[in-house]
């Protein structure tokens, strides 16, 4: 499976919508991976990659005054455990293919298109 990016996935803010759309090529590298290393490395790089996209997201929050930042930022910290939970599994190898799959796009699709939009659409009235 290949998640697609589509410009129905763009939330209207162009440096997190480029943070999103690298987020989709790096969760495609994860589900292409075919043995244990490529995998932990891909998945690695995914997760520093998400980290990162997660700061930068919460820095824009707190610039901005968001009043969903606790809300916001506490489903990021939830993220970040489960994918530290992820990483533990694929390591000792406890984690299924079809698990991880579920688990990435469900994620990625889910905090797009309901937190990051409302994110979004607090921008463009803050800006506005």
């Amino acid at each position: 499976m290949s998640l697609e990016w589509k410009d129905g996935y763009k939330i209207g803010h162009d440096e997190i919508d480029a943070q999103h759309q690298q987020l989709f090529k790096l969760v495609n590298t994860v589900l292409a991976a075919k043995d244990k290393a490529t995998l932990t490395a891909c998945a690695m790089a995914l997760f520093k990659y998400t980290r990162e996209h997660f700061a930068h997201e919460e820095a824009l929050m707190q610039r901005l005054d968001y009043p969903a930042m606790a809300a916001h930022k506490a489903q990021h910290e939830s993220l970040i455990s489960r994918l530290n939970e992820v990483s533990a599994r694929i390591a000792n190898g406890t984690l299924d293919h079809q698990v991880l799959e579920v688990f990435l796009t469900d994620w990625l699709l889910n905090h797009i298109a309901n937190s990051d939009i409302k994110l979004a659409t607090y921008i463009q009235a803050t800006v506005e």
